[in-house]
């Protein structure tokens, strides 16, 4: 063999030999210490699997937190929306009393006719009226003087003294609107 081949034959042989031996050596150094190594393996596999449980259980916590959340979310809003509609019916309550409460206003020459007549025709009319419209009679009878008003209610009140009655309470409970003039 020519020696130009066999160096290039032991050469890789030699080299592999030097691997062999250095890892040979590796092994020896680490045969003192395998205990050490292993346990904090171990510890460290231990630890690891410890956290991933507690994560879980957090990732399981907070998914029920979540729900809950959610369920409270619906509730509050079933209870807004029905705050919001009980709102809305009180407004229209209070819309309802105020119209109630405050007399329609009512021409001038109407209560003028009225206060003019005698009181026992007028409150002949005023019982027909209020049969029609009790509405009306009480913004007629709150927009006249008070003289004149009581001497009418005295002559209804002989007429149809139940009438007379809910027609005084009517007016009582009412109040003449803002921007109305005020009658003679």
């Amino acid at each position: 063999m020519n020696p130009k081949m066999l160096a290039w034959v032991a050469l890789p042989i030699i080299l592999s030999a030097g691997v062999i031996w250095m890892s040979a050596q590796e092994a020896q150094e680490g045969a003192k210490a395998p205990a050490a190594t292993g346990v904090k393996v171990a510890d460290l596999a231990q630890t690891l699997q410890a956290k991933e449980k507690q994560l879980a259980q957090k990732e399981q916590e907070l998914r029920e937190l979540e729900q809950r959340l959610y369920t409270l979310q619906a509730t509050l809003d079933t209870q807004r929306n029905e705050v919001l509609a009980k709102e809305k019916l009180i407004l229209e309550e209070i819309k309802k009393l105020e119209d109630l409460r405050t007399r329609k206003p009512i021409d001038p020459q109407l209560i003028n006719t009225y206060a003019a007549m005698d009181p026992t025709p007028g409150a002949a009319a005023l019982k027909e009226l209020a049969n029609r419209n009790l509405d009306v009679a009480v913004a007629l009878l709150g927009g006249m003087n008070p003289k004149k008003a009581a001497k009418l209610m005295d002559a209804l009140a002989l007429l149809d003294a139940p009438l007379a009655g809910r027609v005084s309470e009517k007016v009582g409970l009412s109040k003449q609107p803002e921007g109305a003039p005020a009658a003679p």
